[in-house]
């Protein structure tokens, strides 16, 4: 058994203020046996919580920040905590508080880090194909930035569109929102089946809320079993995790 250490993890290019940090955990290591093989921090995909519990210290460790992540108990929805907030239950938390990384944890479901320009608050969201089309984004971009406040993104590992497979379903759901998100949709050689791209998707939803600085979107989960874990392409499987948290202010 054997712990992943800082420099195994991915570090976006994204600084939309010096304050802001961001990091996105891998499954490299060997802490978690198969089927979870790698550095698995979900708690409710069949690992042993108690070596869940150890890993999401470990990330504490490497953190080297004041407060231990604010880890949610995800559900697919749209609801938006406070990193603090004692029901945990939500898809989406924010801080403006220094040293407490926000945390969402994913395996093919897109994770969006959001933070103030001004570098006074960030957030993390767990944003799948329902919680996209309930309006989570736009829900996040208003708990953050409630009085308009410039807001930058990064749109996290997720699965791609070339991956992503949905129905018909799917693509009336998000087309009955507006025409624009057509856009996000190819026609796939099954009959009524369709290739989506969460990220195009995203990028439209923070658009229409006010958000039009977007950066990254471009690793896919399924392509890249080395690195990231993938629902669709692997089953029962472990969670990688995205966070976001401030630095102190200068003195």
């Amino acid at each position: 058994m054997t712990l992943p250490d800082i420099s195994q993890w991915l570090r976006p290019d994204w600084q939309p203020h010096p304050r802001v940090r961001a990091l996105v955990t891998t499954r490299l290591g060997r802490h978690s046996p198969p089927p979870w093989h790698g550095f698995n921090l979900g708690m409710n995909c069949g690992d042993d919580p108690a070596r869940v519990e150890q890993a999401r210290r470990h990330v504490h460790k490497m953190l080297a920040v004041d407060h231990p992540p604010a880890w949610l108990e995800q559900v697919h929805g749209d609801r938006i905590i406070q990193a603090g907030d004692g029901d945990t239950r939500a898809d989406g938390v924010w801080t403006g508080e220094p040293g407490w990384p926000c945390v969402v944890l994913t395996a093919d479901c897109l994770p969006v880090l959001l933070a103030r320009q001004d570098g006074s608050a960030v957030a993390a969201v767990h944003a799948g194909w329902r919680g996209l089309h309930g309006g989570i984004l736009g829900r996040a971009v208003a708990t953050l930035a409630p009085g308009g406040e410039p807001l930058s993104a990064w749109l996290g590992p997720a699965i791609s569109a070339r991956a992503y497979q949905v129905g018909e379903d799917v693509h009336r759901a998000f087309v009955s929102l507006g025409p624009e998100y057509q856009a996000a949709f190819s026609r796939d050689s099954q009959p009524n089946h369709w290739r989506f791209s969460l990220a195009h998707a995203a990028t439209l939803a923070l658009n229409a809320a006010g958000v039009f600085e977007v950066a990254g979107g471009d690793h896919c989960t399924a392509s890249d079993p080395v690195h990231f874990y993938s629902y669709r392409a692997e089953g029962q499987t472990g969670r990688f995790a995205t966070m976001v948290w401030l630095e102190p202010a200068p003195a």
